[in-house]
């Protein structure tokens, strides 16, 4: 049964904390844990009242449903279709200028903020970078339970797509491969597995997909070395029940397209999320780029199923692959097809036809038959420039950059203008390799060169007619744009830009009627919903971690933001209640321990450790942290730090060859030398020759004997 707009409304618990929030517009006192879950089980009483069937979370009718429900937004683009559309219409063209912020709520887990809300029955449930969950209010913000999280390891950067909600239970995969499945109603945790089959160069980064009581989720490490992998758990207990490798191995088909053994660490990650035609049972993946980055030397070939847009049938026990369109053919910049594959319906020709759509890094758009995988439509929505040449030793300018073209949220189609809105960022950079042939090193970035230095981008989100593939308009816009578009059946298309501005267009005509400043960075996408007849457009802002370009202004923080008509006092809900990161005892798993202590010497002295606490501070503490624990990028000590087995000499590479991420190599060598004698006096090394010798500009031999471990030593 799908549940109607009034039922879906919430229990009166709810609209009575909601009444109370908003007729004072003030915080409402603290209510410490235990109250916290007697709120939730009221909560929950209620809504199986309303709903009947229950629940604290969908159902798998509900799910297959969720084009008919447009009170609640149940999966990450609100239905398996991957397609951001509602038929809300309390918003329209008429008033969507006055529409004003109704709540909003801090999170205390600060980092790149990349999840779409979920809402169901009036609770709305967030996952945060470091794989905690919040559940809210929806309709005021206030904080019902945490689960907070602290993952063992973050690889890269640390962030999250979303939750999945069904059953009782919500689920969420983590950096350090586990999926876990909690209390919808409390955020208890019922059941813990792991996921990744190598953790050393994988982790989930993607939403936690529920399709037919399976829990679908792919892993991210394409830039590590991993082979990529999507894997279905079953939803009562985690049993894993099947897995498709992206890159074949030997006596599969598309194996041959990997000169020798160079598949082993051919990449392909499947980290930004899936679309499902429920119909015909077929799962739409799209496997990232081919490693090692950047360099072709021993992989040349279309290296399968890279850069792809993959069609599954998963009626059966296994996978089996339907139709494949390979977007770009020996990629060495990094072009993963990022966009989540978006299902419709659409004119072409004058003739209705099933289509799916798809884009890249490069600004690729393309528009593809459904059923065969044929081209329909392929146009370039970015400046490209350099794209089918290796990068060089001295540097080559190639257009996009890594975080330019079209990003992970993509676009949507609007059915009553028959065009797809989809935001892209404008950014160049020149591309250096230090290598010709890179070595693997587990749990490193598999790489023939650090990654190039962000320049200033800006955005632009285009209309494509889908009856020509021509553009019908396109607005520019002063940052990246990254964060999806949402549109509703009124006409409305609300998108974002990383520079934290929300705006709304005519979806036909690309006018725009409202625009609001976040303060903070935009990277996740938009939701809509209801709750008592009131009608809500929501989404997550925090820091613009990995894609900060220099002309972004600071970040203000983390915060989930509501938007209604009516001009009622913003509930400001801070951050109480929340904890920002917590250890979480995870079951036996294929993790290696880390080394308890750092072990061995290497030359610095107390001048150096200073500078290079100041040097850290200004050009890298905004992502790894002030105390190296790790925000938006991995931590530099502790535990998870000394999982990777860096030994000093390796770690001089990373630090010098790819850090600051957003401008690798831009200090200067006597910085870089300052900085290290920071991380390893933070890190419990000790000081050779009694602290008289100076940490080197160059590599050191001896430095190869000095192994990283898990223990931290503070600077005083």
């Amino acid at each position: 049964m799908i549940p109607s707009r009034s039922q879906t409304a919430g229990g009166g618990g709810r609209r009575a904390v909601g009444a109370t929030s908003r007729s004072n517009g003030r915080i409402r006192p603290y209510l410490p844990p235990a109250c916290f879950l007697v709120l939730a089980f009221a909560f929950v009483t209620a809504a199986e009242r309303a709903d009947g069937a229950g629940a604290s979370s969908p159902g798998s009718e509900s799910l297959l449903s969720a084009q008919h429900d447009d009170a609640n937004w149940i999966l990450p683009a609100k239905t398996y279709s991957g397609n951001r559309y509602t038929s809300l219409s309390q918003i329209d063209k008429t008033n969507v200028g006055s529409i004003g912020m109704a709540w909003r709520t801090d999170i205390a887990d600060d980092g790149e903020q990349e999840a779409a809300p979920i809402v169901w029955n009036g609770v709305m449930y967030l996952s945060t970078p470091h794989d905690g969950v919040l559940a809210l209010d929806a309709g005021t913000g206030k904080l019902l339970w945490q689960t907070p999280y602290n993952p063992a390891y973050v690889l890269l950067f640390a962030a999250n797509r979303g939750v999945g909600l069904a059953g009782g239970k919500v689920f969420i995969a983590t950096q350090d491969c586990r999926v876990i499945a909690l209390d919808a109603a409390t955020g208890k945790s019922l059941w813990n597995v792991q996921g990744c089959r190598d953790t050393s160069n994988s982790w989930y980064s993607m939403a936690a997909y529920v399709y037919k009581n399976q829990i679908i989720v792919g892993t991210g490490g394409g830039d590590n070395g991993n082979i990529g992998l999507v894997s279905a758990f079953s939803a009562e207990n985690g049993k894993r029940l099947w897995d498709w490798q992206t890159i074949p191995g030997p006596g599969q088909p598309g194996h041959e397209t990997w000169p020798g053994d160079s598949w082993k660490h051919g990449g392909g990650a499947v980290w930004s999320g899936v679309a499902v035609d429920q119909v015909t049972d077929t799962l739409f993946v799209a496997p990232g780029n081919p490693g090692p980055d950047f360099v072709r030397k021993g992989r040349m070939g279309k290296n399968l199923y890279t850069d792809s847009l993959v069609a599954l049938d998963i009626s059966g026990a296994k996978p089996k692959i339907k139709w494949y369109y390979q977007l770009m053919q020996n990629d060495t910049h990094d072009i993963d097809p990022a966009m989540i594959p978006v299902l419709f319906e659409g004119q072409v020709g004058g003739q209705m036809r099933s289509l799916v759509a798809i884009g890249d890094k490069a600004g690729n758009f393309v528009l593809l038959d459904r059923k065969s995988g044929n081209v329909v439509h392929r146009l370039a929505l970015s400046k490209q420039l350099g794209l089918d040449a290796q990068p060089t030793h001295e540097g080559s300018e190639a257009c996009p950059n890594h975080g330019g073209g079209i990003e992970w949220n993509g676009g949507a189609y609007d059915p009553n203008s028959n065009s797809f809105l989809v935001p892209s960022t404008e950014e160049c950079a020149v591309w250096k390799i230090t290598s010709d042939n890179p070595q693997y090193i587990p749990g490193q970035v598999y790489s023939g060169g650090p990654f190039p230095r962000r320049q200033n981008g800006t955005g632009v989100l285009s209309s494509v007619d889908v009856n020509t593939g021509k553009l019908r308009w396109r607005n520019a816009l002063p940052y990246p744009a990254e964060g999806g578009v949402l549109i509703t059946s009124t006409g409305i298309a609300f998108t974002s830009d990383v520079g934290g501005n929300v705006y709304a267009f005519d979806a036909a005509t690309g006018h725009q009627f409202w625009k609001d400043s976040t303060g903070s960075a935009v990277l996740g996408p938009i939701s809509a919903y209801s709750v008592n007849g009131i009608e809500y457009v929501a989404l997550v802002v925090g820091e613009a971690g990995n894609q900060q370009t220099p002309n972004l202004p600071p970040s203000e923080g983390s915060r989930v933001i509501a938007y209604r008509l009516g001009n009622a006092p913003t509930i400001a809900n801070d951050t109480t209640g929340q904890v920002a990161l917590a250890n979480a005892k995870n079951g036996v798993g294929g993790e290696s321990e880390p080394p308890a202590k750092s072990t061995g010497s290497a030359p610095y002295t107390k001048q150096q450790v200073a500078q290079g606490s100041d040097v850290y501070g200004k050009d890298c503490a905004v992502c790894h942290g002030a105390n190296l624990q790790g925000i938006s990028a991995p931590a530099l000590t502790g535990p998870g730090f000394g999982r990777s087995h860096l030994n000093a000499s390796q770690l001089r590479t990373v630090v010098t060859q790819t850090m600051p991420l957003t401008a690798p190599g831009s200090l200067k060598p006597d910085e870089y030398a300052a900085v290290m004698a920071f991380m390893l006096s933070y890190d419990c090394v000790q000081a050779a020759g009694d602290g008289q010798q100076s940490f080197p500009t160059t590599d050191l031999p001896g430095l190869q004997q000095v192994e990283l471990g898990g223990a931290t030593c503070p600077v005083k």
